[in-house]
């Protein structure tokens, strides 16, 4: 009797255990049954350098940086966005992990990574490059329809102007240059590793530059033309008050 009792012991507290196993997922990334249900906003780790967390969600950069390419897992019919849970989520299954960019899915991590830069790449190709539609007259730039020229033009300059300004650079111990060919011939002079720098950014692998300076290059298009939107009501305010107080 006092072996049953002992076993029926463990075998609850063995369920108990793999139940929060199981419950075990990161907080921001829940599970869900539909592999295509799109991934939270907050998922995204990216905000402007004014705002943070729920301060941040009505931020335009961080809704912006929201809606790029995202790397997200799949272990059978459930899909999550955090790689630690998904690692929890196939161990407990026993089921192998797939990545998903987008609409296609990967059995290899590598292959996944090259399409997120590509499919990144491509997005912010098509999102600061002006397109005309010849029919209706109609720009599509940066996300928005500009029906004016005038207004297309602008937004056309100012996204032209923030993307220009972001460059990548390269380190190769303490010396620093703007040319990846004298970068690499300087790296097999010295021997050391080549650095790739966007910004605050520093990676020694060529993919993750590529992801790094499309993200740069984006997010400061959204930075000019929101500056720019903040700027047009106190521009028109103060042209209205000038006008009245004549």
């Amino acid at each position: 009797m006092k072996n049953v009792l002992t076993f029926s012991i463990l075998a609850v507290v063995a369920v108990f255990v793999s139940s929060v196993q199981a419950q075990e997922k990161c907080d921001k990334c829940p599970a869900s049954k539909d592999a295509s249900v799109a991934v939270k906003a907050e998922c995204s780790g990216d905000s402007c350098s004014k705002c943070d967390g729920e301060e941040c969600k009505s931020c335009p950069v961080t809704l912006a940086m929201a809606k790029l390419p995202k790397m997200t897992y799949k272990v059978g019919d459930e899909a999550v966005c955090c790689p630690t849970s998904a690692a929890k989520l196939a161990e407990e299954k026993k089921a192998p992990m797939h990545f998903v960019v987008g609409e296609k899915v990967f059995e290899d991590k590598s292959k996944a990574f090259v399409s997120l830069v590509e499919q990144t790449e491509s997005m912010v190709n098509e999102f600061v490059t002006p397109c005309k539609c010849d029919k209706s007259g109609v720009t599509k730039i940066a996300g928005a329809a500009c029906k004016c020229p005038v207004e297309a033009g602008k937004k056309a300059e100012l996204v032209s102007t923030a993307v220009k300004g972001i460059e990548m650079t390269y380190t190769v111990g303490e010396e620093t240059c703007n040319c990846p060919t004298k970068a690499a011939e300087m790296a097999k002079t010295s021997g050391e590793k080549m650095t790739y720098v966007v910004g605050e950014e520093k990676t020694c692998c060529n993919m993750t530059a590529r992801l790094n300076l499309a993200k740069a290059k984006y997010k400061a298009a959204v930075q000019a033309l929101a500056a720019a939107d903040t700027e047009a009501p106190k521009t028109e305010a103060t042209s209205a008050t000038a006008t009245s107080g004549s």
